[in-house]
C-alpha cells in the first residue's frame, strides 16, 4: 500500500499574519521564512497526529486489494472518494465511479470499503483517490495553538538550525496540546 499526497494546499491553518502576531514580528523581511516555518509546523502536527489539517487529495495504490474490500485509511478525517480504478491481469485500468468506494467510520477507525466488483477487477491492484482533511476554519484550536508554538520556537532557533531542518525542537507546550489527538495503537 502506497499513499501519495497530491498536494493542493490553498491556505495554511495558521496565516502569515497570525504567525507574525504570535511571534510579535512587525517587519516584513522574514515573511518567506515564516511561511516555510508555518508549513513545517503543519507537517509536524500532521505527522504526530495522522490528521490532515488542510483538506487535500491523496492517491492510495493497493496491490493486492483486500478480499473484503475494507481499506483502513491513516489520514483523517476522510472527506470523499473521488476516483476508483482497478487494474486487470494485463494491467489495463478500469475506472469505476466514486460510488464504488464508500467511506465508513466505526470504533474510531476510518476506512474506505470498495465494492466486490472492484475487488474482482483488481487482479493487479487498484488506485483510489480521495480527499481528506479539515475544512477551512475547522481545525481544532489546540492544534492551531500547537502550530503557533512550534513556529515561535523555530523562529527563535532560526540562526542555530537552517530553515530546511525546522522544526528542530517541538516545545513541550506544543506536545501537550498535540497529545490528545495522537492515535495510540495497541
Amino acid at each position: 500500500m502506497t499513499l501519495i499526497d497530491l498536494g493542493g494546499i490553498a491556505a495554511e491553518p495558521v496565516t502569515l499574519a497570525e504567525a507574525k502576531a504570535w511571534c510579535r514580528i512587525e517587519r516584513d523581511d522574514e515573511d518567506a521564512l515564516l511561511a516555510r516555518l508555518v508549513a513545517a509546523a503543519r507537517e509536524t502536527v500532521e505527522r504526530e497526529t495522522r490528521l490532515v489539517l488542510v483538506r487535500r487529495g491523496f492517491r492510495l495504490a493497493l496491490d493486492p486489494v483486500p478480499g473484503d474490500g475494507w481499506i483502513e485509511i491513516t489520514r483523517h478525517p476522510l472527506h470523499e472518494v473521488t476516483s476508483v480504478v482497478a487494474f486487470d491481469g494485463a494491467g489495463v485500468p478500469t475506472e469505476f465511479g466514486p460510488g464504488q468506494g464508500v467511506i465508513e467510520r466505526a470504533l474510531g477507525v476510518e476506512a474506505i470499503r470498495v465494492s466486490q466488483a472492484v475487488v474482482r477487477a483488481a487482479v493487479n491492484g487498484a488506485e483510489i483517490e480521495f480527499t481528506s482533511g479539515f475544512a477551512p476554519g475547522t481545525v481544532p484550536e489546540n492544534l492551531v495553538l500547537a502550530m503557533q508554538r512550534i513556529v515561535a520556537t523555530a523562529y527563535e532557533l532560526r540562526g542555530a538550525v537552517s530553515a530546511g531542518m525546522q522544526p528542530a525542537i517541538v516545545p513541550d507546550a506544543a506536545r501537550v496540546l498535540i497529545a490528545p489527538f495522537r492515535r495510540v495503537l495497541l
